[in-house]
């Protein structure tokens, strides 16, 4: 810290004071909620548990800390969380035990607690998992955060009675002197509401607070008597005989812990400890808002992990990084380590002198911070969250804060967790996984020269029915899309393609679903085609008993434009027309096909060149120069793209009666794809330098050329509109 500068000076000694005050009052606030019931007579030893944890937390941030800004506290949530082992623990103790064995036990079980989930927490950090965060079901995190702001607000509630909230304490609190204490208390938590609301200040609270604290001491001093009648009437927290909080147990006493309790309570571990991490990491995400800075999750886990390891090797409670602490800090612009010293030395003061330091704060105060605190969450989670949420997931939140207030917050988040996945499940569901779906008639394959196919395809090719999925099929959606097929087959479709090739994985009620499909499509007469399955799709299917081949419903084509291109052939086969030529594909029969006129293709062909092209060799290159056209009188090629890494997209297959490398011709720009020969390739060439011979010796037979590219391109943008209006719609 810069000395010579006493406004600097100044902001940190402040921060300090006030960060240190409330971390002290809050400390034992939250420890107070760790015993209930038959437990109270605990409370000294939860408040020195509270006191110890955030006293190492905080020499833990001062020493080790990467981050000034940072002082971490005892937090109330898993506290709350803790509070079904402990009991499940003090319910397994046999009664005859003395009451030093009993908190012995207690003690221990707390400890495995901490350290357990520090344990976990340290290795999901260094496995840098720390991302499950955003994976969490929005809905169960509001869930167990309004029932823990229930059971803070109860906690509160049993601070300021000294007694056990039930409805048979309410006619209690209509009596003296609970009456008056409880009065007090609720028109400190509404002050405390009215506070934060209207003045936006993070001295406001803290002020309210003090003021509170010095009006009750001033009382005490005017009455004369001491503390000691206040203690008596319920109005302060009981404290040990000793003067200190620390150590909460003799040592000797851990001699006769009940390690079958111990493992008896550790049943709700695991949901603790989930509780706890996944709290961690909402208030690091919390942090990371106020603080306007972006923080390494696994980086906080890791060191969080290590810093509860040592709080629980002394019997600690889990805590984490304040966020309330942090806005203090920034407001005054006060990010110095000796903010976190000052901490330090009124944590360590409290936890040496705390019957000395607490005898001064009413349990009232304790009690109107918490219920304060868990009213907050209350409100924020269960009244704000409404209007940013819709009707099902509201509905999760509130199942899961009823089961926690009326059975028990380990129910309520199992619960909680298991409606969220019906309703993952649910709205999934909803999701159309149809990417795309229309017919052959808006889109055909392309490279034909035949404008009588495209002419067919346009008139008949409502017969090819084309879905293209999306996403991940699984029960809740596979069946929905199947009767959805169904039923646009019953419109006289003959040809089903389904498109996998954006589709993820599918479960093994999404097979059946196929498998299903396949039987309905034999009865009715249809073939379905699917492209783009990936091999563990396909396998998939097939163990799963899908016939494939000859006298099969279903057929598998590797991409779409191979599947298309099969279920043109076969629709326009089935309406009998006569599109190759019965000698085969020649180069006369494609220029005629393509030009027209039976003398122009006899003149033009004269100018053309055969080209062989063998398997797995490029008839065009990407980025090639584009001086020729080429017609494909035998064998296929695939259309390809050069993609991310080197590695080449396949975009289309063309075959016999193709014409391709016409746009980039006459646009006289290098090649967008490549062309590359599937098998043994028949082909034949038309150069830039050919078109120039032509029109110097035959310019009518030139024009004539021109007017049917005119027209095979005029074709060709007519589909792709519609095919672009459709897919835009």
């Amino acid at each position: 810290m810069n000395q010579s500068s006493p406004g600097r000076f100044v902001s940190v000694l402040v921060a300090g004071i006030v960060c240190g005050f409330l971390a002290v009052v809050v400390t034992i606030g939250h420890g107070s909620l760790l015993f209930s019931g038959e437990l109270q007579g605990l409370m000294p030893i939860a408040l020195g548990l509270a006191l110890f944890s955030t006293t190492v937390m905080t020499i833990f941030a001062v020493l080790g800390g990467s981050k000034s800004d940072i002082i971490p506290i005892a937090q109330e949530i898993p506290i709350v969380a803790m509070v079904s082992i402990v009991s499940a623990v003090a319910a397994a103790i046999d009664p005859t035990v003395s009451g030093e064995a009993r908190a012995a036990t207690i003690f221990a079980a707390v400890a495995v607690t901490t350290m357990a989930t520090a344990l976990v927490t340290l290795i999901l950090g260094y496995c840098r998992l720390g991302g499950l965060i955003r994976f969490a079901p929005y809905p169960v995190i509001a869930g167990f955060l309004t029932g823990t702001g229930w059971l803070i607000l109860l906690g509160g509630i049993s601070v300021t009675t000294n007694q056990t909230p039930s409805f048979s304490l309410l006619p209690q609190l209509l009596q003296p002197p609970l009456l008056l204490q409880f009065g007090l208390m609720i028109a400190l938590v509404v002050v405390l509401f009215a506070t934060e609301r209207l003045f936006k200040n993070v001295f406001a609270v803290p002020a309210v607070l003090l003021a509170v604290l010095v009006i009750f001491n001033l009382v005490v001093l005017a009455r004369g008597e001491g503390y000691e009648p206040f203690r008596a009437a319920g109005w302060l927290i009981r404290m040990p005989e000793a003067g200190k909080f620390w150590p909460p147990v003799r040592l000797s006493a851990l001699a006769s812990v009940d390690w079958y309790a111990v493992l008896h309570g550790m049943i709700t571990l695991p949901i603790m400890i989930v509780i706890t991490i996944v709290a961690l990491l909402m208030n690091t995400t919390g942090i990371e808002l106020h603080a306007d800075r972006d923080m390494d999750l696994n980086q906080e886990m890791r060191s969080n992990g290590l810093m509860n390891l040592l709080v629980g090797l002394g019997g600690g409670l889990p805590g984490y990084s304040s966020v309330s602490l942090t806005l203090i800090i920034h407001q005054l612009n006060a990010v110095s380590r000796w903010v976190g010293v000052i901490v330090v030395v009124m944590m360590l003061s409290a936890l040496w002198f705390g019957s000395v330091l607490i005898a001064a704060v009413p349990a009232l105060l304790l009690g109107a911070v918490l219920v304060w605190v868990g009213g907050s969450l209350m409100y924020d989670w269960l009244v704000r969250a409404r209007r940013r949420l819709d009707p099902f997931e509201y509905a999760v939140i509130l199942l899961i804060a009823l089961v926690i207030v009326l059975v028990s917050f380990p129910v309520g988040i199992l619960v909680g967790l298991i409606a969220a996945i019906f309703l993952f499940a649910f709205q999934y569901g909803r999701v159309d996984i149809v990417r795309h779906e229309l017919t052959g008639a808006d889109w055909h394959t392309s490279g034909q020269v035949s404008g009588e196919r495209q002419q067919l395809l346009r008139q008949h090719g409502a017969g090819i029915v084309i879905v293209r999925l999306q996403g991940f099929l699984f029960f809740g959606t596979a069946d929905r899309l199947r009767k959805r097929v169904q039923d646009r087959m019953e419109d006289g479709g003959r040809f089903l393609l389904i498109d996998f090739h954006r589709v993820s994985g599918m479960d093994s009620s999404a097979v059946q679903s196929f498998i299903r499909l396949s039987q309905v499509a034999s009865k009715r007469e249809f073939t379905v085609i699917l492209t783009g399955l990936s091999e563990r799709l396909r396998q998939a299917l097939i163990r799963n008993g899908l016939a494939i081949g000859a006298g099969s419903s279903v057929r598998i084509e590797p991409d779409l434009e191979r599947g298309l291109r099969w279920s043109e052939d076969a629709l326009l086969s089935e309406l009998g027309a006569v599109l190759v030529p019965a000698e085969g594909w020649t180069l006369h029969s494609l220029l005629r096909a393509f030009l027209k006129r039976d003398t122009l293709a006899t003149t033009i062909g004269a100018y053309c060149q055969k080209l062989d092209i063998a398997e797995g060799d490029p008839l065009i290159v990407q980025g090639g120069a584009s001086s020729d056209i080429f017609f494909i009188e035998s064998g296929t090629a695939t259309v390809e793209m050069a993609g991310d890494g080197g590695i080449s997209v396949s975009l289309a297959t063309i075959g016999p009666g193709d014409a391709v490398g016409e746009i980039s011709f006459y646009l006289h720009e290098p090649r967008t794809a490549s062309i590359v020969a599937r098998n043994a390739l028949v082909a034949w060439r038309f150069s830039r330098e050919d078109l120039e011979r032509l029109a110097s010796d035959l310019p009518e037979a030139a024009v004539g050329f021109h007017t049917a590219m005119a027209a095979l391109l005029s074709r060709r943008l007519a589909v792709t509109n519609r095919l672009v209006g459709f897919l835009a719609d």
